[in-house]
């Protein structure tokens, strides 16, 4: 009787991870950028090429499971997300209350309202028919100095800007002037 009933509860939990699953899948497929997650080989590009220094303030727009907060909060960095999927954002805030990281803070809200005023860096994962509204967005928000790390697939992320440095498909800009 034990046995069935174990059973039963697995096959409960296990129809429920299905519908969370599904229902993961339903809300993420109607986003504009819906959620890819940073390859763990780039995410040290990334941090390199960031070069965070501790107490700046890093943005993630679009911050999907939180890994480059966390890789930008080991650096001392505080490290700010915009999510709009409210399972991303909740697996972040379990994941920073497990590990007790104070640093890093996610944000259900759309990363085009994000505030980059305080931003020292801001990490951009983007596709071809959103990097002109991103390009946009960020010099014309981020403040004078601000490092923006682009994570893409693109040959040319920024179309009317140039890159300062890459490596491995991941570009550095800074805004530099105004816009």
């Amino acid at each position: 009787m034990i046995l069935l009933y174990l059973l039963l509860i697995f096959v409960i939990f296990l129809l429920l991870a299905i519908i969370l699953g599904f229902t993961f899948f339903v809300v993420d497929t109607f986003l504009d950028l819906p959620y890819v997650a940073t390859k763990k080989e780039k995410v040290a590009t990334i941090i390199t090429l960031a070069n965070i220094k501790p107490r700046q303030t890093v943005i993630d727009l679009g911050s999907g499971d939180g890994r480059l907060l966390f890789a930008s909060a080991q650096k001392g960095a505080r490290a700010i997300g915009y999510e709009i999927n409210p399972y991303l954002v909740l697996f972040t805030r379990i994941k920073s209350k497990i590990l007790k990281e104070k640093r890093v803070v996610v944000k259900k809200q759309s990363l085009w309202n994000a505030n980059l005023k305080t931003a020292d860096v801001i990490f951009v994962y983007g596709r071809g028919k959103t990097m002109k509204r991103f390009e946009d967005f960020v010099f014309k928000n981020a403040k004078k100095g601000a490092r923006i790390i682009v994570n893409t697939d693109l040959t040319k992320p920024f179309p009317t800007k140039r890159p300062i440095k890459s490596e491995k498909g991941i570009y550095l800009y800074s805004v530099s002037q105004i816009y």
